[in-house]
């Protein structure tokens, strides 16, 4: 396309400087001539400005080229691409890439391309072609002008339909690239297990700290001084030495089989279990392990360690 309008400023120039070193090519004497050097230096004279101008011609389709695939990547430049690969000596991945869908969808755009640009080709030789039969019967001048208007009506037309090709197909990379860059719901998946580590990993964490926590927590039921049950479904430990303690602190605390397991460690180390269900509700709700029970509780916890106490100076008199 951008060679197509460079053409329209030196295409005159290039072609009739092509006339004229093929008119001046036939035109030269015997005596002009007389080695095959003196030929090739007379050619070279002749035709130097239209390979001038063709010369500047690719030039400029070069720099265009780059400067396209600069704006359309974004400036973005990248080694990896130069890096050797011996899969791309592959001849099975090289036939995979050939018939693979992406190939065969770019060969339908190259021949729409085509199609669209012969068909434009086409029209306008169609519409032309009374004034290039009036060349035969022209000079060569006359000639030269009908066939280079029938040319610069071509590229223009030709340089219009491309124009509009290759908004079209920009539009739509540019579309297919951002569908294809989105993450599917596993890659999500992935992606997050990599920032926010793997869940199942997290659980099994979890598990073996509530695990560790709970083992703790059992040790502390022999220090006890009094677990207050539900009686079968909670279980609260307190823990109260005058000379560290400014309040009972709960060391323990479970329900169901948790409750259960407290309970069973506390007779087997001779803690006074006492049954108070509204008490262990309260505690078990109210209060985390190592703290100290709510001041509202005090009297209610105060009568069950009076009772205790009592309880164990009356075994002691009796023992």
């Amino acid at each position: 396309m951008f060679v197509s309008i460079i053409f329209l400023f030196v295409g005159k120039a290039l072609l009739s400087s092509l006339i004229d070193g093929t008119i001046a090519t036939f035109e030269i004497s015997d005596s002009d001539l007389r080695t095959f050097e003196d030929f090739l230096l007379y050619s070279v004279k002749s035709f130097t400005p239209a390979f001038t101008a063709l010369a500047l011609l690719i030039f400029a389709a070069a720099i265009f080229s780059v400067v396209i695939g600069l704006l359309q990547t974004r400036f973005l430049f990248t080694l990896k691409t130069m890096k050797f690969d011996f899969n791309r000596l592959n001849p099975i991945s090289g036939l995979k890439r050939m018939f693979s869908l992406r190939s065969l969808f770019e060969l339908a755009k190259a021949i729409a391309k085509l199609l669209i640009v012969g068909f434009v080709g086409y029209s306008v030789l169609k519409g032309n072609f009374d004034k290039i039969l009036l060349t035969v019967d022209s000079d060569i001048n006359d000639g030269v002008l009908i066939i280079w208007g029938t040319f610069t009506e071509l590229i223009i037309k030709c340089a219009i339909a491309l124009i509009i090709v290759s908004l079209g197909d920009y539009f739509f990379s540019r579309y297919e690239y951002e569908q294809n860059i989105k993450m599917t719901k596993q890659e999500v998946k992935e992606e997050f297990k990599e920032i926010e580590g793997n869940p199942e990993v997290k659980r099994r964490q979890r598990q073996i700290m509530m695990q560790y926590a709970m083992h703790r927590m059992m040790q502390e039921v022999p220090e006890a001084s009094v677990v207050i049950t539900n009686p079968t479904h909670f279980a609260c430990a307190l823990r109260y030495d005058p000379e560290k303690d400014f309040a009972p602190v709960l060391v323990a605390k479970g329900v169901d089989k948790v409750a259960q397991r407290i309970m069973q460690i506390a007779r087997e180390n001779d803690v006074p279990i006492v049954r108070n269900p509204k008490l262990a509700r309260e505690i078990y709700y109210n209060t985390e392990l190592g703290e100290s029970v709510p001041e509202r509780l005090y009297k209610a916890v105060a009568e069950v360690l009076a009772y205790v106490y009592a309880l164990r100076e009356k075994r002691e008199t009796l023992g």
